[in-house]
């Protein structure tokens, strides 16, 4: 094998340095200050126009750039560097003040929108560029695509007459393609950058107004400790949790989560508080509230979404719990006398939103003095590991969710802390891929002080 030692060649130099520099533009106007300077010395013409026809009427067209590349030349030979005055840095964004014409030279080029060598020229008195041309004798005007349509052109001009041939103009026609197809890349880059700003602030908007939706404090009612944590997702999700006053001085406590993420989820999740905080009458009792919601939510047509939700009506008379789940993850519940901990799976219905008619039951559950509940949305069972094993990521699950309680000492506080510090060991992330919610719960007595409550939100 002969390898052939192209170091030596300035043409082969000057084209890998362009393309190089080609590939770190970030704006659209750093690709003709990359390929402007270069393009001369690579390509034989001596004036440059570029033209662009992109929304304008039928015959029309405005001149975007234009420079003799004698300037250029100059310009590199002083040191000076830069581009000619003529050369509009950023003709994207000041189109609309370019001056649109419809006569001269540049018309009788792009008039069919086909390909063009010119010969034997005589530019004068043109009505756009008056005698700027006249010294010219040969042109090409090269089409640029944009999605199979001539929206722009390249015209490039020598003083020779017949400077152009076949191999020049495909190399010309190439290169402008080449350079038409980075611009507009580069352009959509931009827009995209722009577009993903304002979403970015609608979603942070959508979330502020998400997390003051949620119980401005904590509730304060004989016997029960409480402790809550909300943490979002890159995305504003559909987690809710409220504290709500029920008849005969008991304390209703939900926790539910839209499907979906985004504004969609976040809307709803505020249309079932608004629901709940309307709900009066009724038995007071969770199955009850729950059929409520379900009632106004299915009236509102979801559209594909629905709710998963733990209702729970803590009596701190009895120090009875009623409840009703519509499709949510099971509640962990500790007992203090056994140190063991299970699902409450019982109670359980679909989810709100799918069906006019909600099947779903209360149940009750009598608590005892040191037993603790922590209720929970999806995004902490289901978060990843960092590592996978047997081919697939390991999700959080049930059973680490357990294993942190257990090894807490059943104060709400000090449940979260565990569960975030085992979340924390399993994903080794600060971010998540889901809103997770937890509301810990602890029976501390009629007659024990209640631990201060806590809430965390990030």
């Amino acid at each position: 094998m002969i390898t052939r030692d192209l170091s030596s060649s300035p043409r082969i130099k000057i084209i890998v340095d362009l393309l190089r520099d080609a590939s770190l533009a970030r704006e659209p106007a750093d690709v003709f200050k990359v390929f402007g300077p270069r393009m001369w010395r690579i390509r034989p013409m001596e004036f440059f126009v570029s033209v662009s026809t992109r929304g304008l009427p039928a015959g029309s067209y405005k001149i975007t750039r234009y420079y003799d590349v004698r300037e250029f030349q100059r310009r590199a030979d002083s040191g000076e560097g830069g581009m000619p005055e003529t050369v509009n840095p950023n003709p994207w964004a000041t189109f609309h003040t370019l001056p649109t014409h419809t006569t001269g030279f540049i018309s009788e080029c792009i008039k069919d929108g086909t390909p063009k060598i010119l010969n034997d020229l005589n530019i004068t008195d043109d009505p756009v560029f008056g005698s700027l041309l006249s010294e010219f004798k040969s042109a090409i005007a090269s089409p640029l695509y944009d999605h199979g349509e001539v929206l722009n052109w390249s015209i490039q001009l020598r003083r020779a007459s017949n400077a152009f041939d076949e191999l020049l103009f495909e190399d010309a026609m190439m290169m402008g393609n080449l350079i038409g197809a980075i611009t507009r890349n580069l352009v959509a880059l931009k827009e995209v950058e722009r577009l993903n700003k304002v979403l970015t602030a609608q979603f942070e908007e959508v979330a502020r107004v998400q997390q003051s939706l949620l119980p401005e404090k904590l509730p304060d009612i004989p016997g029960l400790a409480v402790a809550t944590s909300y943490l979002t997702s890159d995305q504003a999700g559909g987690d809710y949790y409220d504290f709500l006053p029920m008849p005969g001085n008991r304390l209703g406590i939900l926790v539910a989560d839209v499907s979906g993420h985004g504004a969609g989820a976040a809307t709803i999740m505020a249309m079932l508080r608004a629901i709940l905080h309307c709900y009066s009458g009724g038995d007071g009792s969770a199955a009850g509230v729950l059929r409520f919601a379900n009632h106004r939510l299915v009236a509102s047509r979801l559209e594909g979404n629905f709710v998963t939700a733990f209702f729970g009506v803590f009596d701190p008379a009895t120090a009875r719990l009623n409840y009703a789940s519509a499709g949510h993850n099971p509640p962990r519940f500790y007992s203090a006398a056994t140190h063991s901990i299970r699902g409450i799976e019982d109670g359980a219905g679909l989810p709100l939103g799918i069906a006019e008619d909600l099947d779903v039951l209360s149940e009750d559950l009598q608590l005892l003095p040191g037993d603790s509940m922590v209720l929970y949305t999806d995004g902490i069972t289901e978060a990843f590991g960092s590592e996978s094993r047997a081919g697939h990521l390991d999700m959080f699950g049930e059973k680490r969710l357990d294993a942190a309680i257990l090894a807490s000492d059943g104060r709400p506080d000090t449940i979260i802390e565990n569960i975030h510090r085992s979340l924390f060991a399993h994903t080794h992330a600060r971010t998540r891929a889901d809103d997770q919610t937890l509301v810990a719960l602890q029976y501390v007595g009629p007659d024990r002080c209640i631990y201060p409550p806590i809430r965390r939100e990030v």
